[in-house]
């Protein structure tokens, strides 16, 4: 959330194991924007893609997740979701450092209005290329590729940024 007057917020979505992060532009406390933007990230993967991708999909309670569940209502999908205990950010802690990062470049009480996706994309290529001690002195980026493949990977929006020209700076 940038500030309290913005129309846009930011979803983040994290794949724990790698710490790998993207960011979505959603309507602010609209849980239709998230399911439509979910649905449009999730039409650039094959059903198999997405549940390998998607499995267990864990939220907070806020308003834009009050129809989270429907993630589940497509029989060819395996996802299972979750809700998080109301004040528990350990419930999700994994995404907490990725989210610092993004503050350095987005700092809080500014405007995300003026955001585009490209921005947001640039942004987590970005984090996702710095190394990380916890990951063994590898990268998110470099983690999601050896499991997933570039060409999945870039689908999510992240390409791989030189160690060199990582900035953490707007």
């Amino acid at each position: 959330i940038g500030k309290k007057t913005d129309k846009r917020a930011v979803l983040t979505i994290n794949w724990k194991d790698f710490n790998f992060q993207i960011g979505l532009l959603i309507e602010k406390g609209s849980s239709q924007s998230v399911m439509r933007i979910l649905n449009k990230l999730m039409s650039k993967f094959s059903e198999e893609e997405i549940n390998k991708l998607f499995s267990v999909c864990i939220c907070d309670n806020g308003t834009e997740f009050t129809t989270f569940y429907d993630l589940e209502k497509n029989g060819l999908r395996k996802i299972k979701t979750f809700y998080t205990r109301p004040y528990r950010s350990t419930d999700k802690s994994e995404c907490e450092r990725n989210h610092e990062f993004f503050r350095y470049i987005y700092p809080k009480g500014k405007t995300l209005d003026t955001l585009t996706q490209s921005d947001l994309d640039e942004a987590f290529s970005n984090i996702n290329s710095c190394v990380r001690k916890s990951k063994d002195d590898r990268t998110p980026y470099e983690l999601m590729v050896n499991r997933f493949g570039k060409d999945l990977v870039n689908r999510l929006g992240i390409t791989k940024i030189d160690k060199r020209s990582i900035r953490l700076k707007k």
